[in-house]
């Protein structure tokens, strides 16, 4: 594979030596991957990032893998970041269907061909990695924060936005923006973090590249969202997970239905942890410490169970360098 574009801002914590990669996936699309290192105690850790968000801005999440003893990559979700879009000449982030990411999944994990493997993940990358698993992906555990499993709370509103969906994409307005958008530009009226500091981190990259930015999800994405979520609730489809999966829930999160992540835990108890985090909104990586703080404490919890540190070897070591 080959090198890819990398952007480097003083201000954005990113681990010394991080470096990108292309990807080919199996209908022949590019994806990057940030590739920060680690020393693999805990084998691999890849990290897919929610909906609008490039790699570069994990560069504080892998810091603090790497810390846990994790040989960290993350990916670039196809359509954003670097990673392929809908053609060169067209910008959007355009998604019709989101096993398509689940297939680029596929394509990164087989090029790593790492022998223990860790998905992490946040919210539209939780839907991903959730399907990715259900498909019969194969990994020690998967932590997820805030993972996308349904949007809006409301049935009768999930019924509406489905109906409208369906009928502005077949008269020809799929493109078409399907929510306002949350200012990456601005802290004031943002809903995602009550961090100012961390919030700056997305600001500071599309500043210093315009290529990472995505205009507002358009209706073709949502309805791919819902279609997602509805296979997941398909009888027996998360029976196909054989992976300890822990959620930390975001409950002050307008972004995400928090309460959905009750009903997996309680329907589905051998298969979910749950940890409820109050107060924080829905960015829990990019939150205050008092909240980014409560999901690594279940992260390491979590991780001394299921993904203990095993000694490498000198030259296992250095290939992970």
């Amino acid at each position: 594979m080959t090198d890819a574009r990398f952007v480097h801002v003083d201000s954005v914590p990113m681990p010394e030596g991080t470096y990108a990669e292309w990807i080919e996936s199996r209908d022949g699309a590019k994806i990057r991957v940030l590739r920060f290192g680690g020393s693999g105690e805990r084998g691999t850790a890849l990290v897919i990032p929610g909906w609008a968000e490039p790699a570069e801005k994990y560069g504080e999440v892998a810091l603090d893998l790497i810390d846990r003893g994790f040989d960290v990559t993350c990916i670039d979700p196809r359509g954003q970041g670097l990673s392929q879009r809908l053609t060169d000449d067209d910008p959007r982030g355009r998604i019709d269907d989101m096993s398509k990411h689940v297939d680029d999944v596929d394509a990164v994990v087989e090029h790593l061909g790492a022998e223990r493997l860790t998905i992490v993940t946040h919210s539209m990358g939780g839907l991903v990695g959730l399907s990715w698993l259900a498909r019969g992906g194969k990994a020690e555990a998967a932590m997820l924060s805030a993972p996308a499993t349904r949007i809006y709370s409301s049935p009768v509103m999930r019924g509406v936005i489905r109906g409208a969906c369906g009928a502005l994409i077949a008269l020809g307005m799929g493109d078409q923006p399907a929510r306002g958008a949350n200012n990456a530009m601005t802290f004031e009226g943002n809903t995602l973090t009550s961090d100012i500091g961390r919030h700056a981190i997305l600001r500071d990259l599309l500043i210093a590249d315009e290529g990472l930015a995505l205009p507002r999800p358009t209706f073709h994405f949502v309805e791919a969202m819902h279609k997602a979520q509805a296979a997941l609730q398909k009888p027996g489809v998360i029976d196909g997970i054989d992976v300890p999966v822990l959620i930390v829930s975001a409950r002050a999160d307008t972004w995400v239905d928090a309460t959905h992540h009750d009903a997996l835990a309680a329907h589905h108890p051998q298969k979910f942890e749950l940890v409820k985090v109050e107060g924080a909104l829905h960015e829990l990586f990019m939150e205050q410490d008092q909240y980014r703080d409560q999901f690594w404490d279940a992260f390491d919890r979590f991780a001394d169970r299921y993904v203990p540190k095993v000694a490498v070897s000198a030259e296992d070591d250095s290939a992970n360098v």
